[in-house]
């Protein structure tokens, strides 16, 4: 997890898991949560759920089967209300498996009477030998918002999506499952989302990880990150309702 420093017992850091799901293969992946996408009017980039100190609800644990599980949460407070003026609880539930990786995200509306909107996406970076080598599946016939050319509108042609210059595409109402190849030695990542109907596509190149202070100016080459959200279209959630998606990365 990464955010703004230390805490208490009960406390950590906004939801940035760093995870090697594939030991052997150091196949590596690193996921912010974003409950916001882009810039936003009313704080931060990207929103406060990837800057603010997070509840953990359970702390890492070892079940009968072997997993290992942990849940965190947050719910509104003094600084959250001081951006953002209502009640809601956040929830994220994370799985480790032997090569997988499972996300479960909650959000619920705890107000009486108040209805807002929001943005969610899994901003997940994956360690790559190459991005130049790398291939992205499901994307073909797909709209997509491209976001290096002033917000253009285009549809995706390619049967698989490749990376050689500044990306920042929103795909929209994309297939459940992409699959990246030439992850690391030759392997496969698959990901597999629920209720997040785009995936966005992002890598900065030469000039953008320059302008990035906590990007590497040398380290676009050996990431890429493919993103489960829904971003082209807020959520909209009604008083006493919850919305709920999920992601499962695998290696393969």
């Amino acid at each position: 997890m990464y955010s703004s420093g230390g805490g208490g017992n009960n406390m950590a850091a906004a939801p940035t898991s760093v995870v090697v799901l594939d030991r052997g293969n150091n196949t590596t992946c690193t996921i912010n949560l974003h409950a916001q996408f882009g810039s936003w009017n009313y704080g931060p980039q990207h929103g406060f759920a990837r800057i603010i100190r997070w509840h953990v609800e359970k702390a890492p644990e070892r079940l009968p089967s072997g997993d290992i599980e942990a849940m965190f949460c947050i719910v509104d407070n003094e600084v959250t209300r001081s951006m953002w003026n209502f009640p809601f609880r956040l929830s994220y539930r994370l799985i480790l498996r032997e090569k997988e990786l499972h996300f479960n995200i909650g959000v619920y509306n705890v107000g009486k009477d108040v209805t807002f909107s929001f943005n969610l996406l899994l901003h997940t970076y994956f360690k790559v030998p190459d991005v130049r080598r790398c291939q992205i599946t499901g994307l073909q016939g797909c709209t997509f918002v491209d976001k290096t050319r002033d917000g253009a509108i285009y549809q995706e042609v390619r049967d698989v999506v490749t990376v050689n210059e500044y990306t920042d595409r929103v795909y929209q109402n994309t297939p459940q499952e992409h699959i990246i190849t030439n992850v690391v030695s030759n392997r496969k990542m698959r990901i597999q989302k629920y209720n997040f109907p785009d995936t966005v596509v992002w890598n900065p190149w030469v000039e953008k990880a320059r302008e990035i202070q906590d990007f590497g100016d040398d380290e676009y080459p050996n990431m890429i990150c493919v993103e489960a959200g829904h971003v082209s279209e807020p959520v909209i959630l009604l008083p006493g309702n919850a919305f709920e998606a999920s992601e499962i990365l695998q290696v393969m």
